[in-house]
């Protein structure tokens, strides 16, 4: 009988422990669940490229993240979903992954894209920080995007001051893309922009499949221009240089970084030799961060990283910080703008009030089957 009452005397007191005790152990298990982040880029369908490799980066990023023990103890979680080029799409995913309540949301890939979801995620406050959209109409707004590349005005201008002051050009043309138009005629109304009225500009609206290349380029060649200034995505560029180099050897290439690729110098060839563009990724950089993510990278993947893994790998980064800041999915907008200045890849990555990052792009070159930054 002494005994039987000894053992409910314990029970109580174990029970009373684990009554006294059990918010605390719940409240750390509430720390450990992983802290999730959104990704929503176009992973098939049309333009998939850029949202690939921002994908691979991000993922990259989450891996390292967490070989080290995550953020104070706590893992990462990317949720990734596929936007298929979609607007309607993309604002499905983000409202999924608003519910997850991700702490930020990674992507798009496309100005056009990114242009017609601002209104959405001003709603409902979600962050999105987009890698790769650079369109002049979504920078030095107060809103819910952080954009990491400059913008085409910034761009299309650096490629514009090399031509006019290197090349003796008269005669332009520019094809550009129709599916992506908040991009390619922002770009082109930039480059055109910046020179004076003795260059003659030709525009050729171009949408995949509704002409045959040979018939376009020999469209182009017929108006005699010095140089063809092609902003379409890496496939179409390296057809339609090839095209035009069969039909006219020494016609001068020039390209909006949209086709900045190793895959647009393994499917031109040789014809696209010397093309010309624009980027913020060097990559003869030598930097310690760099050179251990770029063989990471290769280790995983199996290919050379590029701008937009580059600004995937980024963008969790940039997260990262904030979340160590203090930051929650309610105020992460306020502590990266407060913060400004985080470490990049390639050096520091500043960002303005408005979320717009402040980086200079430079000239590049194809030669010799690589791209060389030119020296000016």
């Amino acid at each position: 009988m002494a005994r039987k009452i000894i053992y409910i005397f314990l029970g109580l007191i174990l029970a009373i422990i684990a009554w006294y005790f059990l918010p605390f152990l719940e409240g750390s298990e509430k720390i450990r669940k992983p802290v999730k982040l959104g990704l929503s880029v176009t992973l098939t369908g049309k333009y998939p490229d850029l949202g690939r490799e921002i994908r691979d980066g991000a993922l990259l990023a989450m891996q390292m993240i967490n070989e080290e023990g995550g953020i104070n103890g706590v893992p990462l979680k990317l949720i990734i979903k596929d936007n298929r080029f979609s607007i309607e799409r993309t604002k499905q995913n983000l409202e999924e992954l608003f519910k997850e309540k991700v702490i930020a949301v990674i992507g798009p890939s496309t100005s056009t894209t990114a242009k017609n979801i601002l209104p959405f995620i001003n709603e409902r406050k979600i962050l999105v920080i987009a890698p790769t959209p650079t369109s002049t109409e979504l920078a030095g707004l107060d809103d819910y995007m952080i954009r990491l590349r400059p913008t085409n005005k910034e761009d299309a201008e650096a490629l514009a001051k090399y031509v006019y002051k290197n090349m003796n050009l008269k005669r332009i043309a520019i094809i550009y893309d129709i599916d992506n138009p908040l991009y390619t005629k922002d770009f082109a109304d930039n480059f055109v922009n910046h020179f004076g009225k003795n260059v003659d500009f030709y525009l050729f609206p171009f949408k995949e499949g509704d002409i045959n290349i040979r018939v376009l380029s020999k469209k182009i060649l017929s108006y005699s221009p010095d140089a063809v200034l092609l902003i379409t995505d890496v496939y179409n560029t390296a057809l339609i240089a090839q095209n035009l180099r069969i039909l006219k050897p020494d016609i001068f290439l020039l390209s909006s970084p949209w086709a900045k690729f190793q895959r647009l110098i393994e499917n031109g060839g040789k014809r696209i030799e010397g093309l010309l563009t624009v980027d913020t990724f060097d990559e003869e950089y030598g930097g310690e961060m760099y050179l251990r993510f770029k063989k990471r990278f290769i280790e995983r993947f199996g290919y050379k990283p590029e701008i937009a893994a580059i600004t995937g790998f980024e963008s969790v980064m940039i997260i990262k910080r904030a979340i160590e800041n203090g930051a929650t999915r309610h105020n992460i907008k306020d502590a990266i703008l407060s913060a400004g200045r985080f470490e990049g890849l390639q050096g520091e990555i500043i960002i303005n009030k408005f979320g717009d990052r402040q980086i200079k792009p430079f000239v590049v070159k194809i030669e010799n089957g690589t791209f060389k930054r030119v020296k000016e």
